[in-house]
């Protein structure tokens, strides 16, 4: 599986999957306090115009359970009538063609909606994903959280939508809390080094600091979502030479042995353990 790296993210399929994610807040609108933007592009919506890479795909997580009443639509009709279509092998993953007409290939990007929902609840433990109204949502470990009262941040976006349209909303995005959760255990359980560089940028850039991030932190160690991914974070993160460090190091495409790698790594193990230091 290719291993993508920062300047992958220099790319069109970006500006496609931000411009997917601003028209779902007009598709899915009627149901905006069911569903919270995780994954790739919180810290962005958190942090605008701090020099994220953003995503190439859109993550959703949905709060399955008040989900199960259905407004005037289903999630499915509301995709399916503003051409989306789902992926007939991977039940929760939906796609958008985008034409750019920036001048650039001619052909549409493809952007991925993933749709994401809690362990537990209306599936069994074996399940992999939960049925919500019409359509399938993939279970992420973490996911729980999003929804959590206090937990999840509501921004304002601006932009252009896949027909070129501008459109100015709001979307309530995971906050730093669930986000490091979901984070940690993606890193726990995939080769994917753009997780390790979220985890970093938030820690390194969020404009309440490292004091008001370990202090949100704090307010939930003893969840244990939030105590196994802090335990997550140790191990990933146990030193520079460790697979968190090396991880932020190699997704901005630095060389070992060079002073900004050994520079990044060390940065990137510093602001973890302040963290975890901090917690104790």
């Amino acid at each position: 599986m290719r291993q993508y790296v920062a300047r992958d993210y220099e790319s069109r399929a970006v500006e496609a999957a931000r411009r997917v994610l601003l028209e779902l807040t007009q598709v899915l609108g009627e149901y905006e306090e069911m569903i919270a933007v995780v994954g790739g592009w919180v810290p962005p919506l958190l942090m605008p115009g701090t020099g994220h890479v953003g995503s190439m795909d859109v993550d959703l997580a949905l709060n399955q359970e008040p989900l199960q009443e259905v407004r005037s639509e289903t999630l499915r009709t509301l995709l399916e009538q503003a051409d989306y279509y789902a992926d007939m092998k991977k039940n929760f993953v939906f796609y958008r063609n985008v034409m750019l007409d920036d001048g650039g290939n001619p052909d549409p990007v493809v952007v991925e909606v993933d749709l994401i929902a809690a362990e537990y609840g209306l599936a069994g433990k074996r399940r992999q994903s939960q049925r919500v109204q019409d359509l399938r949502a993939r279970k992420a470990r973490g996911a729980d959280l999003v929804f959590k009262e206090g937990l999840v941040k509501r921004v304002p976006v601006e932009g252009r939508s896949p027909s070129g349209a501008m459109i100015r909303a709001h979307v309530r995005v995971a906050g730093p809390v669930p986000f490091l959760v979901m984070k940690a255990n993606a890193l726990a359980g995939r080769d994917k080094p753009k997780d390790a560089y979220d985890i970093w940028f938030l820690l390194k850039y969020h404009r309440a600091g490292l004091e008001g991030l370990t202090r949100a932190v704090a307010m939930h160690a003893n969840h244990g979502l939030v105590n196994e991914a802090l335990g997550i974070l140790s191990e990933a993160f146990a030193d520079v030479n460790h697979k968190g460090p090396r991880a932020v190091a190699g997704f901005r495409e630095l060389q070992p042995g060079t002073d900004e790698y050994d520079r990044v790594c060390q940065d990137a193990f510093q602001l973890v353990r302040f963290v975890l230091d901090n917690l104790r």
